[in-house]
């Protein structure tokens, strides 16, 4: 899900972008991810500031799940935003240099506040950019995003149809 995210998020975007990118292997941080396969969904740079590496963590949730029924959506989404945060904020500000943004979602296509920043972001950049109206940026990324989380569920409910090359590369970059 996470490559379909980048791709819907950053093909038509002129920064450099990577996948499952790998963080400084650190023995011992105060408040952080310090697993030595720690590693962000995207990594884009150029996406808040010139230059400045953007991380980003991808988190889907089941809004109807029995452990979620009496709790707000708002307060999910705050919950679930809060945990990324906690795992790889400080890390990202102190140790790597850069920003992070949780991206995150409910299977029912809806997104919390720091995803829907990054859509505004990336909506104002590419209007602008391809002269198409913000509405219709807007739109067109949401819709691929819904299509993409669609589609990742239905590949975990009932499996893969065709066979997956499998690569050896660890980090896979792409230059837009």
């Amino acid at each position: 899900y996470q490559r379909r995210v980048r791709g819907v998020l950053l093909r038509k975007q002129p920064i450099s972008c990577g996948i499952h990118t790998c963080l400084w292997i650190l023995e011992f941080h105060p408040s952080a991810n310090t697993a030595h396969d720690a590693r962000m969904d995207v990594v884009a740079v150029g996406l808040w500031r010139n230059m400045q590496l953007a991380h980003m963590d991808v988190r889907v949730f089941h809004a109807n799940a029995p452990s979620h029924m009496n709790t707000p959506l708002d307060q999910l989404y705050r919950r679930n935003e809060c945990s990324k945060k906690q795992s790889y904020g400080k890390r990202v500000r102190e140790v790597e240099g850069g920003a992070f943004s949780p991206l995150v979602m409910n299977t029912g296509g809806d997104i919390a506040n720091e995803f829907q920043k990054v859509l505004r972001t990336l909506s104002t950049r590419i209007s602008k950019r391809t002269e198409e109206p913000y509405s219709e940026v807007m739109a067109h990324l949401r819709t691929r995003l819904r299509f993409c989380l669609l589609r990742s569920c239905l590949i975990a409910l009932r499996g893969n149809r065709r066979k997956i090359a499998i690569t050896g590369l660890a980090h896979t970059e792409l230059v837009i």
